[in-house]
């Protein structure tokens, strides 16, 4: 065996003592985590943000900066998380005597300031006492008070959000001062009336709830996260639940009917009524257009026979005005032909008439001139012998027709004069 110096021995020794003073001295504090260092002489520090810290040949305990309380539904009592505490669910009772869990979670935030954190170590001395002496019990007393102000129906039903309120504000801040309360319930199967004392939560003047102390309060403990997921309940109270939400059912089935059945009443005679407002009113329309009709004939008729009169009056005029002209023209016309008269007597008085008797005497000659020439005087052929002139019958005819027209039209044919 190959020998050493004793130097070296030496130094060899004064590190590895060096080495296992600063390991046993000196530790780090991880992310997400507080230590809490006492050293040999019981004074005590906490370490809160990451890094080393010297210990001094002290003890040490970490604790987590946030506790998660894992009581869901989803298999949460086998998963394994170093920070969280994990159960299948809570199991609470209820007012009637109802079973049931309530499944969830919340999330817890250790104190930050030195003195509440050390006098958290010192009541309950590492991170597994707070969680399962502390965290644990309070949050299942809480869901187990909050259960205790309900019946398993009214959380099945209607007070699941009032559930959640009256359990995290527990938690949160202490839990409720509650009384008695006298209520008279009816039961089910013989129909009586029975009082019962329940517990209620007792309000203060200001009109909120009074609360205990709380632990959480104490050691500086917030609650940041909580959510109740589900609900489970025994199967009686399921049962139960069943046969009256039946019931209810039935019952609500039976109103809407006989409400339905009412409303339909309703709208057969409001129909009716409407069917009798209309046919009177179609009535009664018919009758104003009847009417209205009626009007507009009669005053059609007046207006037909009032033109009818103004026609007979207007015709009558006419017959008048023309009745005035026939006597206007007759007079016209007997003036005229009086005139007329006067007019040929006077010229007749002043001449004789002499004019009308020249061209008489003028169209009676050329009348006799044309038919004497139409007539052959001088015979062609001439038999034995005759004295009388040939042509001389016909002067004595003309000379015998002046005689008579001149007679006729009394005309004096002689020249007068000086």
């Amino acid at each position: 065996m190959k020998n050493y110096p004793k130097k070296n021995i030496i130094y060899g020794a004064i590190g590895i003592t060096t080495l296992l003073a600063i390991t046993t001295c000196f530790g780090i504090n991880d992310a997400g985590e507080r230590t809490v260092v006492q050293f040999p002489t019981g004074t005590l520090f906490v370490k809160f943000t990451p890094g080393i810290y010297f210990n001094g040949f002290g003890s040490t305990e970490v604790y987590w900066d946030v506790i998660t309380y894992d009581f869901d539904k989803d298999g949460s009592a086998g998963k394994k998380n170093e920070n969280s505490l994990v159960a299948s669910g809570i199991a609470v009772r209820y007012q009637d005597g109802g079973t049931g869990t309530v499944f969830g979670k919340a999330r817890f935030a250790l104190p930050n300031d030195e003195e509440t954190m050390i006098r958290l170590h010192k009541d309950f001395r590492d991170r597994f006492g707070v969680a399962q002496k502390l965290i644990r019990t309070v949050t299942e007393e809480s869901m187990n008070l909050t259960a205790g102000l309900m019946t398993s129906e009214e959380a099945y039903a209607e007070k699941r959000g009032i559930f959640t309120q009256w359990a995290e504000q527990q938690v949160a801040s202490g839990k409720f001062f509650t009384e008695l309360k006298s209520v008279l319930e009816k039961q089910e199967d013989t129909n009586e009336h029975l009082t019962r004392n329940i517990p209620v939560i007792k309000y203060g003047t200001d009109g909120l709830p009074l609360q205990h102390a709380s632990d959480f309060k104490m050691y500086g403990i917030k609650v940041n996260g909580f959510q109740l997921t589900d609900w489970d309940f025994e199967k009686k109270t399921l049962e139960q639940i069943s046969r009256k939400r039946e019931a209810t059912m039935g019952i609500i089935t039976a109103k809407a009917d006989a409400e339905r059945a009412r409303q339909e009443t309703l709208t057969a005679e409001e129909q009716g009524k409407k069917n009798v407002m209309v046919d009177r009113y179609t009535k009664e329309q018919e009758k104003i257009q009847a009417v209205v009709d009626a009007e507009k004939e009669k005053e059609v008729a007046v207006t037909q026979a009032m033109q009818a009169v103004l026609v007979a009056e207007q015709g009558k005029l006419e017959a008048e005005q023309k009745r005035l002209a026939a006597v206007a023209y007759k007079q016209e016309q007997i003036l005229r032909g009086e005139g007329d008269g006067e007019y040929k007597r006077l010229v007749m008085s002043a001449d004789g008439a002499l004019a009308t008797k020249l061209d008489a005497w003028k169209t009676v000659h050329i009348r006799y001139a044309e038919a004497i020439e139409k007539q052959k005087w001088v015979p062609e052929i001439q038999m034995g012998g005759s004295s009388q002139l040939p042509g001389s019958a016909a002067n004595d005819l003309i000379e015998m027709l002046k005689v008579q027209t001149a007679k006729e039209l009394k005309l004096d044919m002689s020249m007068t004069g000086k």
